[in-house]
């Protein structure tokens, strides 16, 4: 949901500084919770957000910051102690039970300033961010203390109090929610994730009507995360199939998607897709990968799903040797995110024999004019209408939003609109999100519909699924603006993935990239004894390029005998064998890509022949 940037600025009563909170642009390298200023703060009073079991040594209130690294999965703590009779020199998160040799390997230095007739020490270290929460134990080292037998790493008498804490706050939970909403996969994005949503699940209610967003777009004024990120009600998370097993065999159809993280319209639009591609194609293993890792990681965060992205997909792919990949986009138009996939494909072309990726849906008129005339019956339907009713109908529009680009691929939304016009559906629209190209804008939209008479209006999404857009940017603010222009509105919230017209374009589309694919059929053969030898005909497949067997006196060592070429549908002999020996015999075929490299079936079940 677009919502205006909220700017505000939070001062604290402290001695020589002002505590900040700072919200970082996803583009940055860290989002910070708080930075404390060059100068240390000298203050009595205890800091809430990272507290110790010790009074005698507890970071000091407005002196406190954390920064999360969203690259490495690490929190870099700064703080500064309340005012202490003696100087604290160093610090270790290791136990008062720790050797001094392991203490002083893991020692942080302080920089210990005067406070009057007592000192303060500031200290800088990182940690990773699943120790965000936890009770860290500590040791310290003292220097000037009234006993000089208490110099050294001092140990407490009640041991289980020397524990640092990181607490959970409303302020970090957007610090982390920030670290996330972040388009590249780093080395700290799971256990960014898993951090968010602990930080976000151990607040109370109130704490977390506390969680703001944070600035995410440089050039608008838009907010990001807050409350909403976690505590929205998309849906139950577990109706959904995340398919991204392993054991996928030689044959692979990977559903790329950009993904939604509502999780009731993933289910029933991607996963719809999904689901109809698994039934239509037995011989390939559906697999799923979405593009948008800000979405990735939302659902990871708060619902505790993962899903692969498509560097991800791929690289499982290779790690169950797959052969033979055919990607399947779910977006419309050959357009941007098309050509995400696309690139992302091209890096991995030489660790597959074969790897193709299919058409979007709307990726020629008939199947553009399919999708749309379906959309226009569903939305008749759903408003209690038939196709002929609602064409005659003077008094309501059909509003169709869909996202709109700046790629060329923009000619799309005028084709759907010249598709309803050409046909007879003189009460469609159709408008993006992106107002581009022009002629989609929010304002010329209702422009268009109020000068063709109508009082009423439907809302409903021209996208695959039905997430944030249709949610927030159609029902609410287009539902608003068309209100506000003197319309009756409703909105109908379904995704295109939803209509089976358009899961049949989908299976249309990879049947015919599947069509392309090299598939190697397995066969079989019949082997016979002779004399010192034996006999094998391999049954022919038809469209096979090759065919290929192997022989060994143990099955176990069949997967390092030797491979022969052979020609199907005629006996050959295998001769030169020892004499009442038994051997056991596999086959398989081959079928060459486009580019020469060979596809092969699975090994044949091992036949058993003794010679003569």
């Amino acid at each position: 949901m677009k919502k205006k940037l909220l700017s505000f600025v939070l001062t604290a009563a402290m001695v020589f500084t002002v505590s900040v909170p700072t919200m970082a642009f996803a583009g940055t390298d860290t989002a910070a919770v708080s930075t404390a200023t060059a100068a240390p703060v000298i203050s009595e009073t205890k800091a809430s957000d990272i507290v110790s079991g010790l009074g005698m040594f507890s970071p000091a209130e407005g002196s406190t910051s954390i920064q999360i690294d969203k690259y490495k999965g690490t929190a870099k703590i700064t703080f500064t102690t309340t005012p202490q009779k003696v100087k604290t020199t160093k610090l270790a998160l290791v136990s008062q039970a720790a050797t001094t040799a392991k203490k002083e390997k893991n020692a942080i230095s302080a920089v210990v300033t005067p406070a009057g007739e007592k000192f303060v020490s500031t200290f800088t270290f990182e940690i990773p961010v699943s120790k965000l929460g936890t009770a860290m134990p500590y040791s310290v080292f003292w220097e000037g203390a009234s006993d000089p037998a208490n110099d050294g790493w001092h140990n407490f008498s009640d041991a289980s109090k020397a524990v640092l804490t990181v607490k959970y706050t409303p302020a970090l939970v957007s610090a982390l929610t920030s670290a996330i909403y972040f388009q590249e996969r780093t080395e700290g994005t799971d256990a960014l994730c898993e951090a968010a949503g602990k930080a976000w699940a151990a607040l109370t209610e109130e704490e977390q009507k506390q969680v703001e967003g944070f600035g995410y777009y440089k050039d608008e004024e838009e907010e990001k995360g807050g409350y909403e990120y976690f505590a929205e009600d998309t849906g139950d998370a577990s109706k959904d199939k995340t398919r991204n097993a392993d054991k996928i065999g030689d044959y692979e159809l990977l559903v790329a998607s950009f993904g939604t993280s509502y999780n009731d319209s993933r289910a029933a639009s991607i996963g719809a897709i999904e689901k109809a591609l698994v039934k239509a194609n037995s011989s390939f293993a559906v697999r799923r990968a979405f593009t948008s890792q800000i979405i990735i990681n939302h659902i990871q965060a708060r619902d505790g799903i993962r899903i692969d992205n498509m560097d991800q997909a791929l690289e499982r792919a290779i790690k169950n040797k797959v052969q033979v990949v055919v990607v399947q986009p779910t977006t419309l138009m050959a357009g941007a995110e098309y050509d995400e996939i696309v690139e992302s494909v091209k890096k991995y072309e030489s660790k597959f024999k074969q790897i193709i990726v299919a058409k979007p849906i709307c990726s020629n008129d008939a199947d553009t004019k399919t999708v749309s005339e379906a959309l226009y019956e569903d939305t008749a339907k759903e408003a209690g209408m038939t196709v002929e009713e609602a064409k005659a109908n003077k008094e309501t529009a059909f509003v169709y939003m869909g996202h709109g680009t700046h790629h060329d691929a923009k000619v799309l939304y005028e084709e759907i609109q010249k598709i309803y016009d050409d046909n007879g559906y003189a009460n469609a629209f159709v408008g993006t999100v992106d107002g581009v190209p022009e002629s989609t804008t929010l304002e010329n939209v209702i422009a268009a519909v109020k000068a063709a008479g109508f009082k009423k209006v439907i809302l409903r999404p021209y996208m695959v699924v039905a997430g944030d857009h249709a949610n927030n940017d159609m029902a609410q603010e287009w539902g608003e603006a068309f209100e506000a222009a003197g319309f009756e509105q409703t909105s109908q919230i379904i995704g295109l993935g939803e209509l089976t017209a358009v899961q049949d374009v989908a299976v249309k589309n990879a049947k015919a990239a599947i069509s392309k694919a090299a598939v190697a059929k397995s066969t079989t053969a019949t082997v016979k004894s002779a004399k010192k030898a034996f006999t094998v005909k391999i049954t022919a497949k038809s469209g096979m390029s090759g065919y290929e067997y192997r022989y060994a006196t143990t099955k176990s060592k069949l997967t390092t005998a030797k491979v022969r070429s052979a020609k199907a549908g005629k006996t050959f002999t295998v001769k030169n064998l020892s004499s009442k020996k038994t051997y056991y015999v596999q086959v398989r075929t081959y079928k060459k890509t486009p580019s020469g490299k060979k596809v092969y079936s699975k090994w044949s079940t091992a036949k058993k022949v003794t010679t003569k």
